[in-house]
């Protein structure tokens, strides 16, 4: 039983679990996991972001954030509202899965980095910029301190959108150009960020599941080009291969280790293996999944059975920290 001393929440089966699942627009995936939820005992109800307020969730014993899966980057405002909510109901001490601090490391790819970096996990060099006004600066920072190639892409984005390696400062300069018009189309407010490249040793990447500190599967992704002949980056929806691959010991330490820094209680991390060890790439609290895909709805069922099936304990943070703005304001 949750108390005020110990703050702390159980879900387990012993009763039938409230669950709300937060969503933009309905994906089939959603609608999945709804069907997964309910075969486990318990009672699932869809709740649209942009038509819910706090009272909505006081009922639930569990908030399962699927807002970003549903939207993407096509929304900042709401995922800024998705935040602001996940504060509110972990104040209210209501677990959500996933947190508000796992969430916006999951919407704000600088945020994860500088979480990752300040707690010692291997990632790459990361830095961010806004407006056109400090991309000068930012871009003569990164060829002095990464040199090329680098990487460029949209600070808040999924599914390998507007991911592009450029190995020259014009064709840099002719890219972000391309990339702050197409902002300015769509409404894109997030900015961008310039990262080192990190070259892998191997022809694949791995993604790893963590479920409450716990490895719960992994996989391997065969590396694709991109605007390039050599192939460089992992994305199933872009064309990668995936494959059986049993986890290193490592490479499941700083998953787990990421995972836990950023306080997911559900994750998926994409791993490289470089001549210095492993390395995260990224961190995914709200994966996607193919329904039609048996490996996706076999690792979705054992997401909501290992979160259902066994007590999990999530201790909710009592401190007051401020949301960090997602949407700059971009000139």
């Amino acid at each position: 039983m949750t108390t005020k001393q110990d703050n702390l929440i159980i879900l387990s089966r012993s009763s039938s679990n409230k669950i709300a699942i937060i969503h933009h627009d309905i994906e089939p995936a959603e609608i999945k996991f709804k069907d997964l939820f309910i075969e486990e005992g318990c009672s699932v109800d869809f709740l649209d972001i942009r038509n819910i307020k706090l009272k909505d969730f006081l009922k639930y014993d569990l908030v399962f954030n699927r807002v970003y899966s549903s939207v993407a980057s096509r929304d900042y405002k709401i995922l800024f509202k998705t935040l602001s909510l996940l504060k509110k109901l972990e104040k209210k001490g209501i677990k959500c899965v996933n947190s508000y601090s796992a969430s916006l490391a999951d919407y704000n790819k600088y945020e994860l980095y500088k979480m990752l970096n300040e707690n010692g996990v291997n990632t790459p060099p990361t830095l961010f910029f806004k407006s056109k006004k400090e991309m000068n600066s930012v871009i003569q920072k990164a060829i002095e301190t990464f040199g090329f190639p680098l990487v460029i892409k949209r600070n808040c984005g999924g599914k390998s959108y507007e991911v592009t390696k450029v190995y020259t400062k014009k064709e840099l300069l002719i890219t972000l150009k391309q990339m702050f018009n197409l902002a300015k189309q769509q409404g894109y407010k997030a900015g961008f960020i310039i990262q080192k490249f990190i070259k892998s040793s191997r022809d694949h990447d791995v993604r790893v599941a963590i479920v409450e500190g716990k490895f719960l599967y992994s996989y391997s992704r065969s590396f694709i080009s991109r605007n390039s002949e050599d192939k460089w980056m992992a994305s199933t929806s872009g064309g990668s291969l995936e494959m059986p691959y049993d986890a290193m010991s490592e490479e499941i330490d700083i998953a787990t280790r990421a995972s836990k820094f950023i306080r997911a209680s559900f994750s998926e991390s994409d791993v490289i293996m470089t001549s210095e060890g492993p390395c995260i790439i990224e961190v995914n609290p709200t994966a996607g999944y193919f329904i039609d895909n048996f490996d996706d709805l076999d690792r979705m069922k054992l997401i909501v059975k290992t979160l259902i099936n066994k007590d999990i304990s999530l201790e909710v943070s009592s401190n007051q920290e401020q949301i960090i703005p997602l949407i700059p304001e971009v000139n």
